[in-house]
């Protein structure tokens, strides 16, 4: 438990390292508002195409193995980040460094879902999420200020030596470890096609993805066109950097109470209200120019952020089990992908139209289009248990006749 913590703190302190920094790294190189809209797409497609095969190699092969590589690619990506010539080529790092996210994020919850006991987990998850925040809270206050004094390579050369240290953390912590042994050979024996198909057909995890779908766009829309948005307002990198690091504190001092308080309340309700507040915060964004507001803003929505990624995460991992759950956590990932793709992608050709405030009022709208399919489905899984007893009740009845 406590080298999960560790090594999701390392990657995450990569993360906020690169991450905040990279659109207006790819503006200083000649990007456009478009180009960097296609950046934060690339990822998301390579989440989507990748999280499904990680999650089955992961339940097959072992976690360890899959977490190293996570840790060694997002080293490799971030070296290349400080010596690409121009913006065309952060396309191809982008990639891996999403693959290598995938791995690591997705991944590592899965592994704490094997090794905590069910009643547990809110807590666990509440814990290994708030290192992680830790992790992002962090480092965009070392990587604003690495780049404000010595320049966006540098910044992210600490970066990949962050994640070379994560990687040794792996190694060496979960040595002789292999939290799924003896499981795969106890799962049944499926095609890929048919299990996906049977965990998007349940209820609980399309619910979940569907949610997943709008808090993606959301933080590809924050991640993308937010620093541009402040730096339009000639706020510089190291404030930047602050603001970011504030939010991803808000996040993680969000993530342990919201775990603990998914024993009392429904998962799925917190993730509903979470979606709430982030609409409030886009949109309210759109309609702000004064900075201290906006990082107001940006830290309501850090906290928006942290209850749904606590309570999205406790709500899939315990609707899983141990032989299943790396690839029903790729599904929910792939969910969020999407919405982080389709997002920044299609917005950001909107920005370079109509500008940076559209794209708050655009993401806000999604949002809360999203919410009301969430609650169609709610209402609709709802009348779903609602029809069993009758359904079973007919089904006995028509054996009983049949027997007779």
């Amino acid at each position: 438990m406590w080298v999960l913590c560790a090594m999701i703190f390392t990657a995450n302190l990569y993360s906020g390292i690169t991450f905040p920094t990279l659109s207006l790294y790819a503006q200083s190189l000649g990007a456009s508002l478009g180009l960097i809209g296609a950046l934060s797409g690339v990822a998301g497609l390579t989440q989507i195409s990748f999280a499904v095969p990680v999650g089955l190699m992961s339940d097959a092969k072992g976690r360890k193995t899959v977490l190293s590589a996570g840790m060694l690619l997002s080293a490799a990506s971030s070296f290349l980040y400080a010596v690409v010539p121009n913006p065309y080529f952060l396309f191809p790092i982008r990639i891996l460094a999403s693959l290598a996210g995938v791995c690591y994020i997705l991944m590592g919850m899965a592994c704490l879902g094997d090794v905590v006991a069910k009643g547990e987990r809110g807590l666990a998850v509440g814990l290994y999420t708030t290192c992680m925040g830790l992790g992002f809270s962090v480092g965009p206050f070392i990587g604003g200020r690495v780049a404000e004094a010595y320049g966006y390579r540098v910044a992210y050369e600490v970066a990949a030596l962050c994640a070379l240290l994560g990687f040794a953390v792996v190694r060496l912590g979960l040595a002789g470890q292999s939290p799924n042994q003896g499981t795969v050979t106890s799962r049944p024996d499926a095609s890929l096609s048919t299990r996906l198909k049977l965990m998007v057909r349940e209820p609980n995890l399309l619910a979940a993805s569907l949610a997943n779908v709008s808090q993606g766009a959301v933080f590809g829309v924050i991640m993308s066109f937010f620093p541009l948005y402040l730096a339009s307002l000639s706020v510089g990198d190291a404030a930047i950097g602050s603001m970011f690091a504030v939010r991803a504190l808000c996040s993680t001092l969000a993530r342990m109470p919201t775990g603990l308080l998914t024993t009392r309340l429904s998962s799925k309700s917190i993730m509903t209200i979470a979606l709430a507040l982030m609409v409030i915060v886009v949109v309210s964004i759109s309609g702000t120019t004064t900075p201290a507001v906006l990082g107001v803003l940006l830290a309501g929505e850090g906290v928006a952020f942290g209850m749904f990624l606590a309570s999205g995460q406790t709500y899939v991992t315990e609707r899983s089990t141990e032989s299943d759950r790396g690839t029903v956590l790729g599904v929910y990932s792939t969910a969020g992908s999407l919405g982080a793709t389709a997002a920044p992608f299609a917005l950001g050709f909107i920005a370079d139209v109509w500008g940076l405030v559209a794209v708050f009022q655009v993401t806000g709208v999604l949002v809360l289009v999203g919410l009301g399919v969430l609650g169609y489905v709610s209402l609709w899984q709802r009348r779903i248990l609602a029809l069993e007893p009758e359904a079973k009740h007919t089904l006995s009845k028509h054996c009983r006749a049949k027997s007779a």
